[in-house]
């Protein structure tokens, strides 16, 4: 079943993740700021206004893999090592559950990253994020211990 996305889907800027920057590519210039500090960052993307979801107006209480349908989620190319560990991780729990659990746990965000935030980078840029990589991908984030393969 698809998910709805939540006031649309990631907001990605693939420029320079400077405040100047971030403000030219639209963001106002306090969450530019903010963005580029880092202090909006979730487990994999930044998000624009954690207090205030887009549908319930409320505090936002969605899993963080649920962020990559919502139009508070921003993405830059500062979090793209982030995002391609996710997918490594991803990959890895493909190759341990059935693929009806995995499409139905995993599946809108791997969608998600792969058609509506990297197609946005350049190939260099993704290579250099390879690169970068971290070596802990911060699944535990959003699993819960019981449900582990």
């Amino acid at each position: 079943m698809p998910k709805q996305a939540a006031g649309g889907g990631p907001r990605v800027l693939p420029g320079p993740g400077d405040a100047d920057t971030l403000t030219e590519g639209g963001l106002d210039a306090d969450t530019a700021r903010q963005t580029a500090e880092g202090s909006l960052d979730t487990g994999w993307t930044a998000c624009a206004d954690h207090d205030r979801h887009p549908l319930t107006r409320q505090p936002c209480q969605i899993t963080f893999l649920d962020c990559f349908h919502c139009g508070n989620c921003l993405v830059t190319r500062d979090h793209l090592p982030r995002l391609l560990g996710l997918l490594d991780a991803l990959a890895q729990r493909r190759q341990e559950l059935s693929d009806e659990v995995w499409w139905q746990r995993y599946g809108p965000a791997w969608v998600a990253i792969r058609q509506d935030i990297l197609v946005k980078f350049t190939p260099a840029k993704l290579q250099q994020a390879r690169t970068e990589q971290p070596q802990d991908a911060l699944l535990d984030l959003v699993e819960n211990p019981w449900e582990l393969p």
